[in-house]
């Protein structure tokens, strides 16, 4: 096993800062791991559309994508049984890719 380094080593090597070495040597020692479970990106609310409101979300919109939130809204609720608010459903949208970018009068008219 390795020789421990004192924290100004670890500082000079790493460019960190003295508290953030204090702490993760502190869980180190705790729980034989540089960071807390809870640190790994599992805290916070679980999210209230599941991946199948998701898809049938995105086909939905795939058949009509000129839709208002409150519309995409009400087939939710009505097909999923799920009521949501308009900024759950923005918020999916936006972090599985959709945009606000309008539709131009030239892709009216292809449709």
């Amino acid at each position: 096993m390795l020789p421990l380094l004192d924290t100004s080593e670890i500082m000079a090597y790493t460019g960190a800062r003295k508290s953030t070495i204090e702490r993760v040597a502190r869980c180190y020692k705790l729980t034989g791991k540089p960071c807390k479970e809870s640190q790994s990106g599992n805290s916070g609310r679980t999210r209230m559309m599941d991946l199948e409101d998701i898809e049938y979300m995105h086909g939905h919109l795939s058949r009509s994508c000129d839709m208002y939130l409150d519309e995409l809204r009400d087939e939710i609720s009505q097909a999923r049984g799920k009521h949501l608010s308009l900024s759950t459903i923005w918020r999916t949208l936006h972090r599985t890719g959709y945009s606000r970018k309008k539709v131009s009068v030239l892709t009216l008219q292809l449709l």
